[in-house]
């Protein structure tokens, strides 16, 4: 991704990432699915979008911009709430239509609204960006997509209330954190050992369920943060 609204659209990204995941609990998503249009924090949630879409831009002339993300966010959320089968196809389409509005955002401000980069945001600062960004879709992003996926495809897995799951989800995210750095300092042999490590530990399970679970989680774990990596490597 290179000129001005590659870097604008990674900013925008960030901020979204934060936003959607860092700054929402899953109690609160519960609270806008259940409420749907009643819920107080599906506009509260706009609001904070728009917020981080405004410091992503760093141009108060173009609020109305920023504007524009969080109402879009706000309209697409609302659009979610009211769909009865919420399973991984909801949730990729719902990233994607973001993502589908950051990307003409970013398109919009520097072809036709004049928009410059700031003197702050230098190559460095760009890079800093993406990695952030890459490990926080390597984080609760991947954790939710996983668990979506698992279920989508009838896969045993353990309660969201049980210890080995959220132990799951701990080694999950760390296991990929881990592959992400290795990845970026091209070290590649690394994540070889590292899944022949996990492999090792998991050697002689004699519960199918569990083989299964482990199995599918972590291929798409390994999968999530090789692909992050790789596109960060290439910005």
């Amino acid at each position: 991704m290179t000129g001005m609204w590659g870097s604008l659209f990674v900013g925008l990204l960030l901020a979204h990432l934060i936003g959607d995941f860092m700054l929402q609990t899953d109690s609160l998503c519960k609270l806008k699915q259940e409420i749907k249009a009643s819920s107080w924090f599906l506009y509260v949630h706009a609001i904070v979008i728009s917020l981080l879409s405004l410091v992503a831009i760093w141009n108060l002339r173009l609020w109305y911009v920023a504007l524009i993300v969080g109402v879009s966010h706000l309209l697409i959320d609302l659009g979610k709430a009211y769909v009865k089968n919420d399973n991984v196809w909801v949730f990729v389409f719902d990233q994607v239509f973001h993502i589908i509005i950051l990307i003409a955002v970013a398109l919009l401000c520097v072809r036709h609204l004049g928009w410059t980069a700031p003197d702050w945001l230098t190559l460095q600062v760009q890079k800093a960006e993406c990695i952030a960004a890459a490990a926080i879709l390597c984080w609760k992003p991947a954790n939710l997509f996983i668990k979506e996926v698992l279920k989508y495809n009838r896969v045993s897995f353990p309660t969201d209330d049980s210890s080995s799951f959220h132990a799951g989800k701990l080694i999950g995210t760390l296991e990929r954190w881990l592959i992400l750095v290795f990845l970026l300092i091209g070290r590649y042999e690394v994540i070889g050992f590292l899944i022949a490590a996990k492999s090792i530990i998991r050697f002689g399970e004699k519960d199918k369920d569990q083989t299964e679970y482990f199995l599918a989680g972590t291929l798409l774990s390994i999968a999530i943060a090789v692909g992050c990596g790789l596109v960060v490597r290439v910005v």
